[in-house]
């Protein structure tokens, strides 16, 4: 029996990555598939908490927070598709080396990430994360430009 399809979604909490998550989980009808959802703590809200004196007690409780989000959103989804396998997972750093390393360890056959649809100044100001996954993951990516909500 071949193993099934690991597709990680990174989650942000966006309506972007939460409509993304729903074009994810489409391909349980083509695939037999499992999900790994992945929400990174973003090195600079590391920084913010540090410098408010209170890294260690900030960053957990964050931490917990998406955790807690995420595993909603896991139940939530297994509740509407019976038999689906939805893993979390939550990591810490640059967003973009975070889903490579997740995408890695985790031995992920695909990454679907959402765009967010920045252009022109905002994008050479911000950047994508989904663009820099695609240049540096090593399993193929499959970017999702969302509708506007």
């Amino acid at each position: 029996m071949k193993r099934p399809l690991k597709i990680l979604v990174p989650i942000d909490f966006s309506g972007y990555s939460l409509e993304t998550l729903r074009f994810a989980l489409s391909f349980a009808d083509l695939f037999q598939s499992s999900y790994l959802l992945l929400h990174v703590v973003a090195s600079g809200d590391v920084e913010t908490f540090a410098n408010l004196g209170g890294e260690g007690e900030n960053l957990s409780r964050h931490r917990e927070e998406a955790r807690g989000g995420l595993e909603a959103i896991a139940r939530r989804e297994e509740e509407l598709h019976p038999g689906l396998a939805i893993a979390t997972r939550i990591g810490s750093g640059i967003p973009f080396k975070e889903i490579c390393r997740a995408a890695d360890e985790e031995c992920c056959d695909l990454v679907v990430i959402g765009t967010h649809g920045r252009t022109g100044l905002s994008h050479l100001l911000i950047g994508s994360t989904a663009e820099r996954v695609v240049q540096l993951a090593s399993c193929p990516v499959l970017t999702i430009k969302p509708k506007v909500l």
